[in-house]
C-alpha cells in the first residue's frame, strides 16, 4: 500500500495592508507578474494557463501548459484556483490572507493529491512543494511590497 501525499501548505508575512495583497493577488495587471500565467481574467470560472516553456510563454502558446480554473474570489480573503492537466483529476490550490495590521499572511494550500497513485504524482508534488515556496510566494511579496 503506498503512502498518502499530504497537502501542500506554505506560509509567507508581506509587509503590506491586507488591502493591497488582494489587489496584487487578484488584478490581471499584477498576476502575470507574481504568477506567471497566460491569459488570467479576475472573474470565477474563467480558465488561465501556466505555461513552464519560457518560448512557449513569450508566444502565448498554451500548448502542454497546466489549466487553471478560477472557483472563488472571496474578497479580501481568498483566491482559489484549480490546477490540472487536460484529462487527469483537478487539484485545488487555496490562498488565504490574514490582516496582521500593518501586514499581511499569506497561506498557500495545494489540496487534492489523494486523487492520485501517490508513487506517480509523487515527483511532481515535491516539485511544485518547492515551487511554491521558493519562487512563487516570494515573487508574490515581492510585486506587493513593489508595487506603487
Amino acid at each position: 500500500m503506498t503512502e498518502q501525499l499530504l497537502d501542500i501548505k506554505q506560509s509567507i508575512v508581506v509587509d503590506a495592508p491586507i488591502a493591497k495583497v488582494w489587489k496584487v493577488l487578484t488584478e490581471p495587471v499584477f498576476v502575470d507578474q507574481w504568477l506567471g500565467c497566460l491569459r488570467y481574467q479576475k472573474s470565477v470560472g474563467h480558465v488561465f494557463y501556466m505555461q513552464q516553456d519560457q518560448q512557449k510563454r513569450q508566444a502565448g502558446n498554451i500548448d502542454g501548459a497546466t489549466h487553471c480554473r478560477i472557483l472563488a474570489l472571496d474578497e479580501p480573503g481568498r483566491f482559489v484556483f484549480s490546477w490540472y492537466l487536460p484529462g487527469t483529476p483537478e487539484t485545488e490550490v487555496s490562498i488565504n490572507l490574514r490582516s496582521l495590521g500593518d501586514a499581511t499572511e499569506v497561506t498557500l494550500v495545494h489540496a487534492g493529491w489523494d486523487q492520485f497513485d501517490s508513487e506517480a504524482i509523487r515527483a511532481i508534488r515535491d516539485g511544485l512543494e518547492g515551487g511554491w515556496k521558493s519562487f512563487v510566494l516570494p515573487q508574490l511579496k515581492q510585486t506587493v511590497e513593489h508595487a506603487g
